[in-house]
């Protein structure tokens, strides 16, 4: 919600989505593809400086952006770091269980740095798109790149759908605490149970609506995207 919040009120909202979107791919392209470190590290500073300095996304969401994928990098690059060898020589550093040595090595130290640094930049890419370019802006990039109408038809319901599901949740738990539903860890149990089906069903439900909204106004199967000039 936070990140659309910030796409439609950036101070780079105004400038034109196919530039903004063509950086974001090509330093993407270019962190992928890249052997140095020295050049990831510039990217994730140059696209750091422009969200937070010129784009004037709040330092602290950004932080708050990065910090949830930047967990589970961490966590995939520790499991690349550590090595499990019969051979202690080609370990820097180790322990032994057993007949097995437990440690990391040059080369696996070499393989985490670059893959961490070469995974933080291209994610820095993605949320300089994502946090300057509004989705509707992307999917006309889309439709001008010949993507499938399926696959721009999905991401459109992904994208409504979010909001529902998002909406549904907040009205259920809020209804939810206004009973003291989560007022000790027992019924906290019992109030997330009840959740998750009163969502499933509430979810259907608008999913029902819009099925007949759809009907209503002779829907074909297709959803017609008109670009913009404006926009794109």
């Amino acid at each position: 919600m936070i990140i659309d919040d910030y796409a439609y009120r950036n101070k780079l909202f105004k400038v034109n989505p196919n530039i903004k979107f063509s950086i974001g791919m090509l330093f993407l392209i270019i962190s992928l593809i890249s052997p140095y470190n020295i050049l990831s590290v510039l990217i994730i500073l140059g696209m750091s400086i422009t969200i937070v300095g010129i784009a004037k996304i709040e330092f602290k969401d950004y932080v708050h952006f990065i910090k949830i994928p930047f967990s589970f990098l961490v966590i995939s690059i520790i499991m690349i770091l550590i090595n499990f060898s019969g051979d202690k020589s080609v370990l820097l550093h180790y322990i032994k269980i057993g007949g097995l040595y437990i440690g990391v090595s040059q080369t696996s130290i070499d393989t985490s740095m670059h893959l961490f640094f070469r995974a933080l930049s291209c994610l820095t890419c993605i949320y300089f798109i994502m946090l300057t370019t509004p989705f509707n802006q992307l999917i006309f990039i889309f439709k001008k790149l010949h993507l499938p109408d399926i696959v721009l038809e999905l991401s459109m319901l992904m994208y409504r759908f979010i909001f529902i599901f998002m909406e549904e949740v907040s009205d259920i738990r809020t209804s939810q605490e206004l009973r003291f539903g989560y007022i000790n860890l027992k019924n906290g149990y019992h109030s997330f149970g009840l959740l998750v089906n009163m969502l499933f069903k509430r979810m259907m439900i608008r999913y029902d609506e819009m099925s007949i909204a759809l009907d209503m106004k002779l829907f074909d199967g297709t959803f017609h995207i008109v670009e913009d000039s404006k926009d794109v």
